[in-house]
């Protein structure tokens, strides 16, 4: 409560402040209040002894991101996860696509962004052999970018998508012709 009553410019409660003391004390006070307010109970219970924004955001600091140490533990075990992902034959574009995007985000989170060329590189790496055909023409279309640099990634899922939906219809057209009985177009 004190954190927000501060937050609101509250200066009687305050001894006699120079203006530079009474600005950082409002600073400080509109910082505790946006983080009090930014958690939950669970997290509000470890933040709420500081009277120091900084006090408070070196806890939610470390409680989320770890110490230096686990933060680089936890980006090798991405690479890891990263480097071993492969997509299944069951699996469609778009559900591939969402598991490499996590990956992706967690890596971000944690001050390690992965450069759009390298998840296209990913993806297509990644693609199973009924692609096969459809990966080399959408390798040709975006060869003409040096090292996929040029191309987002937004662009190539949208290629690959479409590529899916392609694939997709092709096999619902030859099993709907395989299921025709013969004769029936005599």
């Amino acid at each position: 409560m004190e954190a927000f009553l501060m937050s609101l410019d509250m200066r009687s409660l305050r001894a006699i402040w120079t203006k530079d003391e009474d600005d950082a004390a409002v600073g400080n006070s509109r910082a505790l209040n946006a983080l009090f307010n930014g958690v939950d109970p669970n997290i509000f219970k470890l933040i709420n002894i500081y009277k120091l924004a900084k006090g408070a955001w070196d806890i939610l600091e470390v409680a989320f991101e770890g110490t230096s140490k686990v933060k680089i533990s936890r980006l090798q075990i991405l690479t890891s996860r990263f480097e071993a992902l492969q997509m299944t034959e069951e699996e469609t574009i778009v559900e591939f696509n969402v598991r490499v995007l996590d990956i992706a985000n967690e890596s971000d989170a944690l001050e390690k962004k992965m450069s759009d060329s390298k998840l296209v590189r990913k993806v297509l790496r990644s693609l199973p052999s009924k692609f096969n055909m459809k990966k080399k023409s959408l390798v040709a279309t975006f060869s003409d970018e040096e090292d996929y640099s040029e191309s987002d990634d937004e662009e190539v899922r949208m290629a690959l998508i479409s590529i899916s939906t392609i694939n997709d219809e092709e096999s619902a057209k030859v099993n709907s012709q395989a299921s025709e009985p013969a004769g029936v177009n005599d």
